[in-house]
């Protein structure tokens, strides 16, 4: 037999077998709509909600960037344990340390040139390196070299290790150019610098110390090429250990002002009595990655400022998507103030939380404004489609036909989210807890605040006006009947309550 729809089941006088169910008529007819019918009540309403943003704001104003080191796993678990305590100790002599790279022979205003790189399309082109033209290993470069590698060894930014040896400490500077001088006053008995043909004098140090057995150590910070057939050396190093423990994790702003701007410090005073045939230095760390600690602080970094303009996007998208389901710049609006407090009150939560602005975090409030639009845009598109005329009256129809799609929309979410937050990976966690918080706001808004907001002033239409269709005809408008139906006068607005036991069609 073929299946009948419930209107046609009504219809055909059979009432009784679609009614429906105490738990759905409580979302239509009880909750919120037993605090909207009333004025004050809802009046009451919206001062309440609006009284939760006061202590929000000010919560959402002691928001800050990360200011200790990202969290991977619960405080007490012995892996976390571990790395938070690499991270409260200066670094010692078994640790690794970052190597920091000082670099000549690349354009240190634009070291590399990304012209049409895509690294989506094509993961493997991070574009070409542009070289100093005017970069040339002669003998004022060879000094200059000396200098530098003089200066880091003074450094106290160069970390030092402590010999098992000799028991004496030696700062870690690994520097060619210094072999390459005892080689050529050594072995060659020469002078140094070397004056004339340079390259080649490099080339023949590199084949002696490999036709002694050995294999040489320096071929990664010399960067050799074939021009005509001719040896050419474009680029060239000196590298040396920082004080910065490889395998310990520190905030951004830590990274920036206890080890970046220090090295940048220390290169502009290279800098500046730098010879014009070595040119400008720059610096670099070896990692790739965001295992670069340069790379990790850049990146934490631009997740906090991403997360500001994240948010604008998401609002701004909103708007144009409830725009375009309410057709209604009153009705708009209204639910942009819904949202937005939704917002304020999950980012007030999570700072009250303890919370601060990392990566985690940013990646949460870049998503919120799409988890907090959802119920919003269903009950104000359900309010605008409503057949009835007064406020309260569509509001009323709104609820009744959304009211219980919604509630489980967000309960399905919440059990999701919970289980989510159990989670011993942090980034899981927090994102379960911000899920958590945001599916329960956005409903709590969009019942006691947006609902009682729209029966006060949303738009209104001719008293039983219904919509066009596309062709310009009305629609059918629906009505519920019942003969144990009761009048009620919500707040001086005239509608029919009725217990969903039957229903006609009117046109």
């Amino acid at each position: 037999a073929e299946l009948a729809t419930s209107t046609q089941v009504a219809q055909s006088g059979g009432a009784a077998s679609v009614a429906k169910s105490r738990f759905t008529r409580f979302f239509e007819d009880g909750f919120p709509f037993r605090i909207v019918r009333n004025r004050w009540s809802r009046a009451t309403s919206i001062v309440l909600m609006l009284a939760v943003l006061g202590p929000m704001i000010w919560q959402v104003s002691l928001l800050e960037p990360q200011t200790n080191p990202q969290q991977f796993l619960p405080d007490d678990h012995p892996f976390q344990r571990f790395t938070d305590a690499n991270a409260q100790f200066y670094t010692s002599n078994e640790d690794e340390t970052v190597v920091v790279s000082i670099v000549w022979g690349i354009d240190e205003s634009a070291p590399l040139d990304t012209g049409g790189v895509n690294r989506l399309l094509d993961p493997e082109d991070k574009g070409s390196v542009n070289y100093n033209p005017s970069f040339a290993l002669d003998a004022a470069a060879q000094e200059a070299m000396l200098d530098a590698c003089a200066r880091l060894e003074a450094s106290d930014l160069v970390f030092s290790k402590l010999s098992s040896v000799d028991d004496t400490e030696h700062k870690e500077v690994w520097c060619w150019i210094r072999e390459f001088r005892l080689w050529v006053v050594g072995a060659q008995s020469s002078s140094f610098p070397v004056q004339s043909n340079v390259v080649q004098t490099v080339l023949d140090w590199r084949d002696a110390v490999v036709a002694g057995g050995n294999e040489f150590p320096w071929s990664q910070d010399l960067g050799f090429a074939d021009s005509l057939g001719q040896a050419t050396i474009l680029w060239t190093r000196v590298r040396a250990g920082t004080k910065l423990n490889k395998n310990a994790f520190f905030p951004a702003n830590e990274i920036r002002s206890d080890y970046y701007e220090k090295w940048e410090a220390w290169l502009d005073g290279l800098n500046a009595n730098a010879t014009a045939s070595l040119g400008l230095a720059m610096q670099t760390l070896e990692e790739e990655g965001t295992a670069n600690k340069w790379v990790y602080m850049v990146l934490q970094e631009l997740y906090t400022r991403m997360a500001a303009v994240g948010v604008g996007v998401g609002l701004a998208v909103a708007a144009v998507v409830l725009l375009c389901a309410t057709r209604n710049f009153i009705a708009s609006f209204l639910c942009m103030v819904s949202i937005a407090s939704v917002l304020l009150t999950v980012i007030g939560c999570t700072v009250a939380m303890g919370w601060q602005l990392g990566s985690s975090e940013a990646l949460c409030f870049m998503t919120l404004t799409g988890f907090a639009v959802d119920y919003v845009v269903h009950l104000a598109h359900s309010y605008m489609e409503s057949g009835s005329g007064a406020a309260l009256a569509r509001t009323h129809d709104a609820l009744r036909d959304m009211g219980i799609s919604v509630f489980w929309g967000m309960a399905t979410s919440f059990v999701a989210a919970l289980a989510l937050s159990l989670c011993q990976l942090q980034f899981l966690s927090k994102f379960g807890s911000f899920f958590l918080l945001t599916v329960s706001f956005a409903f709590v808004w969009s019942m006691l605040f947006l609902m009682p907001l729209l029966a006060a002033i949303g738009p209104r239409s001719e008293e039983g006006a219904s919509l066009a269709k596309p062709d310009g005809s009305p629609q059918p408008v629906v009505r519920a009947t019942a003969t144990d139906e009761t009048e009620a006068d919500h707040s001086g607005v005239g509608i029919r309550v009725a217990s969903s036991t039957s229903c006609k069609q009117s046109v």
